[in-house]
């Protein structure tokens, strides 16, 4: 499919209703832990025309993304983000808080304007019904007494092979944000709990949509296997992720809120110069 509406050629903070939607495809190559708090808990939904479903909360997915992209900019030694990081430290300037937002008063620099995250999502559902749950029965033993006492739990897995359909959205998206998120989603390679021993992922971004709306769901995308309206990713000719990283970082500085202590400086200047200028014409 071929698409008349292009990516944004420059970045701006108001919203300009502009959407692009990527479909994702999460494989599972380990039994993975997902779920809310419990050990003894897996998280599934049943939906009435879809049945029983393993799912995937965005939250889970957008936390693990915003790292990667905090990971990358760090690696590439980004301006501005030495010392930014999850959750109470954001910067506020750099290209991951430009992404996902954040809020300015709880924000390190204390910043007095908060980021609407760019980057929207959803739940990821199973494209099958749910069948089997693995169990795992973790357990801590002393090394002195070979016992295991009361350290013994039960964790419960979705099985390795599942896969899960989502849609990763980019609101307002140019040449370089674009290239930022599916580059870092390309890296999603762990999710869930306990990913140091479980949770191996593959992320595959099928294809995408671009328009003035949402269009796609992962509820819809799971219902029906069409995917005829899909453009390629490669039919976009993004720029270097290394290359976005460092021109978005440019950027920022130029697009962001200025601090209201400057707006108040620069308006007292004003008021004065007036003052001023009345003062040499009453004199003139």
């Amino acid at each position: 499919m071929s698409n008349t509406m292009e990516l944004f050629g420059d970045i701006q903070v108001l919203p300009r209703g502009r959407y692009l939607q990527l479909v994702v495809k999460v494989t599972l190559l380990d039994d993975a832990i997902i779920r809310s708090n419990e050990p003894e808990e897996v998280l599934t939904f049943n939906y009435k025309s879809l049945g029983n479903r393993f799912i995937i909360p965005w939250r889970k997915i957008k936390g693990k993304l915003r790292r990667l992209v905090m990971e990358k900019q760090r690696d590439l030694g980004i301006p501005n983000n030495s010392n930014c990081y999850l959750k109470d430290h954001l910067c506020m300037t750099c290209p991951a808080c430009l992404l996902f937002g954040g809020t300015g008063e709880t924000s390190a620099t204390k910043a007095d304007y908060n980021l609407l995250s760019r980057v929207l999502g959803e739940t990821f559902i199973s494209r099958t019904e749910v069948k089997d749950i693995s169990a795992y029965t973790a357990n801590a033993v002393d090394e002195e007494t070979l016992t295991t006492g009361q350290a013994l739990m039960t964790i419960l897995k979705v099985p390795t092979e599942t896969e899960f359909s989502g849609v990763v959205t980019l609101r307002d998206p140019t040449p370089e944000l674009t290239s930022i998120l599916i580059d870092n989603l390309n890296r999603l390679t762990r999710l869930g709990a306990s990913t140091r021993e479980w949770g191996k992922v593959k992320t595959e971004i099928v294809g995408y949509v671009l328009s003035d709306r949402e269009t796609l769901s992962s509820y819809d995308l799971v219902k029906s296997e069409k995917k005829d309206d899909l453009c390629k990713i490669a039919d976009l000719n993004l720029p270097t992720v290394e290359d976005s990283f460092k021109k978005v970082a440019e950027l920022i500085p130029h697009i962001l809120p200025k601090k209201k202590q400057e707006k108040g400086k620069r308006g007292s200047k004003a008021k004065e110069e007036t003052t001023e200028a009345g003062e040499e014409s009453a004199e003139g």
